[in-house]
């Protein structure tokens, strides 16, 4: 089967829209919009660089034990073009849940591996401006299901699925043809107790480099602290076989804090350090983002937020091997507005 597991989401919107029309009573629905408008420079460069970073737009539908959900990106590029394995560029996100019990969840469609702690925030809901280097390593969104479970003791939950193959990942290189051919799978045990949270999370991809390569094997470990207006973070993800070379491996840290001087002002400091190795070198890449975020009005439906981040980069700049980073200094603005329903 040629499309494999990528013909998911297209059956997941339509059972839920099935599901819904055959039941007497209104299904729930909830949408959210926003938008971010970027300005930034590069030491490297000579000027200044705009853009409209994201445009989306999501929507769920509720109907008793189901919910079918869809998020679309305007904003990036080649809307209609899709990466091995998945849908097009455009549409971020198509499933449905089933949730069976109180504790465990059964998802189908095309959304967010479960590895990755900051992977798994909602761009609009991050820290910073970007995605840091760790986003680099991750699996990405990708087509297939999943279990889930929370609340299973002592703060205790899981997430478990399998994929087609990681299409999107930056850390994998695929044909076409190697769609329903080759999977990709992920796992995660997470931890839950008053303002700590841990995760912990392995995935793999098979031949993440064409036929005949080797598969991509990824762990993350993550931890996070929030109480009142202190937050801490830390986070490493390490990955083998990247692009499947055998001998090229990254791995990836950061340590972030946080802090609110005010109600809607929070200071912002994140460091990250990456060392690639590929055929026997090594290099090191150092991205340092100090700034803040500052919400110019939020009121619970509507939000508006700006984000001013510099970025200090160190260790060896353009001889870097791994797969994401800032090589240069610079410089990045973000206005954001949300709403929702």
């Amino acid at each position: 089967m040629q499309e494999g597991l990528a013909l998911l989401p297209i059956a997941a919107l339509l059972g839920v829209s099935l599901s819904a029309a055959a039941q007497q009573e209104a299904p729930r629905l909830g949408w959210r919009a926003y938008g971010q408008f970027t300005g930034e420079h590069l030491d490297s460069a000579s000027g200044l660089g705009f853009d409209v970073e994201r445009l989306r737009f999501s929507t769920e539908v509720t109907r008793r034990r189901l919910t079918g959900g869809i998020q679309v990106d305007f904003g990036v590029d080649n809307l209609g073009e899709r990466a091995p394995g998945s849908i097009a560029n455009g549409i971020l996100d198509i499933y449905l849940d089933y949730q069976l019990g109180d504790k465990h969840l059964l998802r189908a469609g095309e959304f967010k591996t479960p590895l990755g702690m900051d992977f798994n925030i909602g761009a609009d809901l991050l820290d910073i401006t970007k995605r840091g280097m760790e986003a680099g390593l991750v699996l990405q969104r990708d087509a297939g299901v999943m279990i889930s479970a929370r609340n299973l003791g002592a703060g205790f939950g899981y997430d478990v699925g399998v994929f087609n193959i990681a299409g999107r990942s930056s850390a994998a290189i695929y044909l076409d043809s190697q769609t329903g051919e080759d999977n990709a799978f992920a796992a995660r045990g997470h931890f839950d107790s008053g303002p700590w949270h841990a995760e912990w999370a392995y995935g793999e991809t098979t031949q993440a480099g064409g036929p005949g390569t080797a598969d991509y094997r990824v762990a993350d470990v993550a931890l996070r602290y929030q109480r009142e207006r202190l937050t801490f973070k830390l986070e490493w993800i390490e990955g083998n076989n990247v692009r499947g070379e055998t001998e090229r491996n990254e791995a990836v840290y950061y340590v972030h804090g946080a802090y609110r001087i005010r109600d809607n002002l929070e200071l912002v400091a994140r460091h990250y350090s990456g060392t690639s190795r590929l055929g026997g070198a090594a290099s090191d890449l150092d991205n340092t983002y100090l700034g803040f975020s500052w919400w110019a009005y939020d009121n619970g439906r509507t939000q508006g937020r700006l984000q001013v981040n510099y970025v200090v980069a160190g260790g060896d700049g353009a001889a870097y091997t791994g797969v994401r980073g800032f090589l240069d200094d610079a410089l990045l603005a973000q206005f954001q507005f949300h709403v929702s329903r």
